[in-house]
């Protein structure tokens, strides 16, 4: 509910700040009158939240043979159309690209290189992408606020691609700060490969040292799960049944727990036979 809450709020903000900029635009700058009219009745679209007309007049602006200043501000709002409201990422891409082609200035470089790192990881999944926008953002002199995060994102992308070895580095290199905002959380997902590798002892090991720094108890419930599991994988069915047992009133749904119990005790029943 957070989560959504959150994505509504930015949405409203995002909203505002297109209507705003198109309205300074407008008032700074001189056209010719076909296209001033094209801008005013974009704004007027995008205020009473008909998005599509509003990104087809801007398609239809940028026809035209308007300043490279004018021309990056429209594209990035296009992108901005496309992907928080029409959810035309693809679009989004191609749009939030132009404008990145246009210019050399570093903030407008970084403003979309974190919209293409975003969209490329959330919506298109193109994980090869998202590694090459955050690498190039976790590049930049003096390092940026949000750099841990670039550094923790290359890592979860190549996790998502399946290519572990190159997580598994990323996420060493992460652990070696230990003042790394995503610092407990490379053990999580270190674990996490480990486990999806079958390699069990060392998936144990990395998410005992989890449990010692993690703090939030939703969190921590769902890994003495996963641990749990791996003990009834490997038939150390009592250190799985405790486990199950000792997560009972916190995990989500209880009902799996309490099958999960059923199960090992019946099996451990059996093996006494």
């Amino acid at each position: 509910m957070l989560h959504l809450h959150l994505k509504n709020k930015e949405k409203k903000i995002s909203h505002w700040a297109v209507v705003l900029i198109t309205a300074l635009f407008i008032s700074s700058c001189d056209f010719t009158p076909p296209i001033n009219r094209k801008i005013i009745d974009a704004q007027n679209y995008i205020t009473s939240q008909q998005y599509e007309k509003a990104a087809y007049l801007y398609e239809e602006i940028l026809k035209n043979n308007i300043s490279t200043d004018l021309r990056i501000k429209f594209s990035y709002q296009l992108g901005e159309l496309y992907s928080i409201y029409l959810g035309q990422y693809k679009k989004a891409v191609y749009n939030y690209t132009e404008a990145k082609q246009l210019t050399e200035d570093t903030v407008w470089l970084i403003k979309i290189e974190e919209k293409l790192a975003d969209i490329n990881f959330n919506y298109l999944k193109n994980y090869s992408e998202s590694i090459k926008n955050y690498s190039k953002l976790s590049e930049i002199k003096p390092k940026l606020k949000n750099y841990d995060f670039f550094q923790y994102q290359i890592a979860n992308s190549y996790y998502q691609q399946k290519n572990y070895q190159k997580a598994i580095d990323q996420l060493t290199h992460i652990q070696t700060d230990i003042n790394n905002e995503y610092f407990v959380n490379s053990f999580y997902l270190l674990g996490l490969i480990y486990y999806e590798l079958k390699e069990y002892n060392k998936a144990l090991f990395v998410w005992s040292e989890y449990l010692k720094r993690e703090e939030k108890k939703e969190f921590i419930v769902k890994v003495k799960f996963l641990i749990a599991n791996i003990y009834e994988s490997t038939d150390n069915l009592k250190m799985a049944y405790d486990i199950y047992y000792s997560i009972m009133n916190d995990y989500p749904n209880s009902d799996v727990i309490q099958a999960r119990l059923k199960s090992l005790y019946e099996r451990r029943v059996s093996r006494r036979r």
